[in-house]
C-alpha cells in the first residue's frame, strides 16, 4: 500500500528508520566495547577464565543481535574469530558446529518450502481456508489465523508473514472502501493475528520454527546417546499447543483486546474468493509439489516408533535392516533433492531448479550455526556449570515452580533478543542445570524451547511482529498491551501440556539424572 508524504505514517516510520540507524550505530560500537570492559575486569568467583572470556564473546553478540548493527548472520559467525583467538574453542570444533546434521534437516525442510512458494501452493491453501471460515470480521480473522498457523508449521515465519500480509492488507482495504472504521479494532487485531499465527503455528513441528531445531541439535551435541526426540514425537507435544493456542489467540484478541464487531455479510468475503479465482484450476506442479510435501510429513511422522500415551505407533524405519540409518536428515534431504528431479509438468521445467536454491534463506542456517558454535563454547568453557550453580539455587523449589521460573525467564528474553539466541544460550545452562538438580535435562529444556516462541510483546522480538509493525496498521502499544495478556496465557498452556503430553510422550522421569548423562 503506498504512503502519501503527508500521511503520518509515512512520517512515523521516516523517524522509525532514523532511530533504527542510530540503534545500529550505537549497537555497532557498544558490543565490541562491552566485550573488552568485561575482558579488563576480574572473572567473577568460580568462573573460569575461558568460560570468562565466553561471557564477553555472549554480550558483544547480544548487543549486535537486538540493536541489528550488522546482518543477523554476520554476527553469528562472530564465533568463528572470536573462539579461537580467545581459546574458547579450536577453528575445526567452531566450524563444525556451522555444519552440524540438524541444520542439513532444516535446509531440506526449507527447500521444500521453496517449492511450495515457487508454484503458489501455500497461497492456494491459505485462501481455501479462509474463504470457508465465512464473511464477518472476526471469521475471517479466524480463517487468517488457521492458514497462517498451518503453514507456519512447515514453512518459516517470515515467508509465511511475508505471503499473509498483501492479502490482509487487501482484506483491509475492502473493508475500507465499504465505509467500515478498522484503524482501532480490525487492523490491529488482524496485523497481531498474523504474527501471533505463525509463531505459534511454528512450534507445532520441528521445521517450524528455529528454536525445535536448536534444541534437538544441542540435546544431541550435549548427550549423543540421549534417545532423539524425532519428527513425529514433537509434533505429539507441539500440535496440542497449536490447537488450544490458536482459538484462544482468536477469542482473546477479537472480544478482549480489539473487541472485533461481528458483522454478518458475505460481501465481506468477496476479495478473498476474487484472489482464489485468479488462480485458476490446481496445476499439475501443485499437485506433484503437494504429494512430495505429503509423502515428506508422512515419512517424518512415522519414521519411529510413535506413542500416543494410549497406543504406540510402530515406525516404518523398523522395516529396514538397521533402522538408526535414516533420520529425520536423510528424509528430508532425499525428498528435496526428488523436486529437482520431478518434471512440472512444463516442458524441460523441474519442480525445482537452480534459481531456487539460490533463494533458500541460507542467513537462517548461519544463524543456526552461530546458535550450536555458541552453545559448544558455553558448555566447553565452563560457563554453563557456573550459570548452573546459581539456577540450582531453585532446588528447594517444587519442580512445577522450577519449570514456570525457566518458562518465565525464556519467554521474557525472547521478547528482547532474537528467540534463536536466547535459545541456543540456553540450552546448555538449562542441560548443566538440571543436572545439577537431579532432574533430566530434558526437563528444562523442552518448556523452555517452547516458551522461546511465544514472543508477542515487542515488535523487534521476532520477525514476524516487525513485518506487521511495519504495515502502519497498529502501534507499539496496542502491540505490548495484547501481547503482554496472551504472554501469560501462553506460559499457563506450555505448563500443562508439558506436564499432561510432553513428559509421557518423550518418556521423561520427574526425578533423578537418566543413564545416557555422561
Amino acid at each position: 500500500m503506498a504512503w502519501s508524504a503527508r500521511d503520518p505514517r509515512a512520517t512515523g516510520t521516516g523517524l522509525a528508520r532514523s532511530l533504527t540507524l542510530s540503534r545500529r550505530h550505537l549497537g555497532l560500537a557498544l558490543g565490541p566495547i562491552l566485550a573488552v570492559g568485561i575482558l579488563t575486569l576480574p572473572a567473577p568467583e568460580g568462573m573460569t577464565p575461558s568460560g570468562y572470556r565466553t561471557v564477553a564473546v555472549v554480550l558483544w553478540m547480544a548487543v549486535w543481535w537486538t540493536t541489528e548493527a550488522l546482518p543477523i548472520a554476520v554476527t553469528a559467525l562472530l564465533p568463528v574469530v572470536l573462539f579461537p583467538l580467545l581459546e574458547i574453542l579450536p577453528t575445526r570444533a567452531t566450524c563444525a558446529a556451522y555444519g552440524d546434521k540438524t541444520n542439513f534437516f532444516f535446509f531440506g525442510g526449507l527447500v521444500i518450502a521453496s517449492a511450495v512458494e515457487r508454484w503458489n501452493l501455500h497461497r492456494r491453501i491459505a485462501l481455501h481456508v479462509m474463504t470457508r471460515v465465512g464473511g464477518a470480521p472476526r471469521q475471517i480473522i479466524l480463517g487468517f489465523m488457521v492458514a497462517t498457523a498451518g503453514i507456519s508449521m512447515w514453512a518459516s515465519n517470515t515467508a509465511t508473514t511475508m505471503m499473509m500480509l498483501p492479502i490482509a492488507v487487501a482484506v483491509l482495504q475492502h473493508f475500507e472502501r465499504r465505509g467500515i472504521e478498522t484503524e482501532t479494532s480490525i487492523a490491529p487485531a488482524l496485523m497481531i493475528a498474523i504474527a501471533y499465527a505463525a509463531s505459534i503455528g511454528g512450534v507445532g513441528t520441528l521445521v517450524g520454527t528455529p528454536p525445535n531445531v536448536i534444541f534437538t541439535g544441542a540435546l544431541e551435541t550435549l548427550y549423543p546417546t540421549a534417545p532423539a526426540v524425532g519428527f513425529g514425537s514433537w509434533m505429539v507435544i507441539g500440535l496440542p499447543i497449536v490447537a488450544v493456542m490458536i482459538p484462544i489467540t482468536w477469542l482473546y484478541l477479537t472480544r478482549t483486546a480489539f473487541h472485533v464487531p461481528h458483522a454478518s455479510g458475505d460481501e465481506d468475503a468477496t476479495v478473498l474468493r476474487e484472489a482464489l479465482d485468479a488462480l485458476g484450476a490446481i496445476t499439475p506442479a501443485e499437485r506433484r509439489v503437494l504429494a512430495v510435501f505429503g509423502t515428506t510429513a508422512f515419512l517424518w511422522i512415522f519414521r519411529a516408533n510413535l506413542d500416543l500415551g494410549f497406543a504406540t505407533i510402530p515406525g516404518w524405519s523398523r522395516l529396514l535392516p538397521n533402522p538408526g540409518v535414516v533420520d529425520d536428515t536423510v528424509v528430508a534431504l532425499a525428498m528435496a533433492t526428488i523436486l529437482f528431479v520431478l518434471p512440472s509438468g512444463q516442458p524441460g521445467v523441474s519442480l525445482l531448479g537452480n534459481d531456487w536454491v539460490q533463494r533458500v534463506p541460507w542467513h537462517v542456517l548461519i544463524l543456526l550455526g552461530g546458535g550450536f558454535a555458541l552453545a559448544a563454547g558455553v558448555q566447553a568453557s565452563g560457563l554453563a556449570s557456573w550459570a548452573a550453580g546459581y539456577l540450582e539455587r531453585l532446588g528447594d523449589l517444587p519442580l512445577p515452580l522450577v519449570i514456570l521460573a525457566v518458562v518465565v525467564l525464556t519467554a521474557t528474553l525472547s521478547e528482547f533478543a532474537l528467540n534463536s539466541a536466547v535459545t541456543a544460550l540456553m540450552m546448555p545452562i538449562l542441560a548443566a542445570s538440571a543436572v545439577g538438580l537431579d532432574l533430566d535435562p530434558r526437563l528444562l529444556m523442552i518448556p523452555a524451547t517452547l516458551a522461546a516462541s511465544f514472543t508477542f510483546m515487542m515488535p523487534g522480538g521476532t520477525a514476524p511482529n516487525a513485518m506487521v509493525f511495519a504495515s502502519g496498521r497498529l502501534t507499539v502499544a496496542q502491540m505490548v498491551r495484547a501481547g503482554l495478556g496472551l504472554k501469560l496465557i501462553g506460559i499457563v498452556v506450555v505448563m500443562i501440556i508439558f506436564f499432561l503430553i510432553a513428559i509421557p510422550t518423550v518418556g521423561i522421569v520427574p526425578s533423578g539424572v537418566p543413564t545416557w548423562v555422561e
